[in-house]
């Protein structure tokens, strides 16, 4: 009896009335907050009595066109208001904007409703708990991002002003090789007519071709 009343104490009993089995692990149910074994701990396994379908049992499905979940009212069939969200609200069919009022899941096509977003430390982006761990949603950290286009901005901006000064130093390279061409013919020119004036102003010396008539032992 002691040893009975020593398992009783560590664990607890079912509460459903056709198994009172003693779990050492119970479960607590979240609406009648009663502990129940394995078997019995869903609510509609022990008919809790304070579970309420309309309330806990709400349905959300994601339209197939826009990927946006569509609400369904407790007691309304499901597909009346898929086919109502088609003809009104569907952005794909009646061509509307999308009007977002709450941030949803950044992972591609993933697309859900953030009500309590997770965000990245990595990625500073923000996911829903199926894609919150950076290997589900393929993180990319945006300082390496931020770090390569910076460094592909510079190198652009590098080989641009190198190629700006080519084509510059090209342009003054040609417009003095073409203005000392131009002056070559004319500096030619320039000296062979001053050779020219040169020998027809300066006159030759005359030399004679005779003898003076007396000299000195002559006279």
């Amino acid at each position: 009896m002691a040893g009975d009343a020593q398992l009783l104490a560590i664990g607890k009993q079912c509460s459903h009335s056709s198994c009172l089995l003693v779990d050492f692990l119970p479960f607590k149910c979240q609406h009648c907050e009663l502990p129940y074994c394995q078997e019995h701990f869903l609510a509609r396994d022990h008919h809790c009595s304070k579970y309420d379908e309309t309330k806990h049992n709400r349905v959300a499905p994601n339209c197939p066109l826009c990927n946006e979940p569509v609400t369904i009212p407790p007691g309304q069939d499901p597909n009346v208001k898929m086919e109502s969200h088609f003809s009104v609200e569907c952005s794909a069919t009646t061509g509307k904007t999308k009007t977002k009022s709450l941030p949803v899941c950044q992972r591609v096509k993933c697309g859900k409703p953030l009500y309590s977003p997770i965000r990245c430390d990595k990625c500073h982006k923000q996911f829903c708990p199926s894609h919150r761990f950076p290997s589900d949603h393929g993180c990319s950290p945006t300082s390496a991002i931020g770090a390569s286009r910076l460094l592909s901005l510079n190198t652009n901006s590098i080989t641009t002003n190198a190629k700006s000064f080519n084509v510059k130093a090209s342009a003054v390279g040609t417009t003095v090789v073409d203005a000392v061409r131009k002056s070559i013919p004319s500096s030619s020119s320039e000296t062979s007519s001053q050779r020219g004036a040169s020998s027809v102003s300066t006159p030759s010396k005359p030399t004679s071709s005779l003898s003076k008539a007396f000299s000195k032992t002559d006279r």
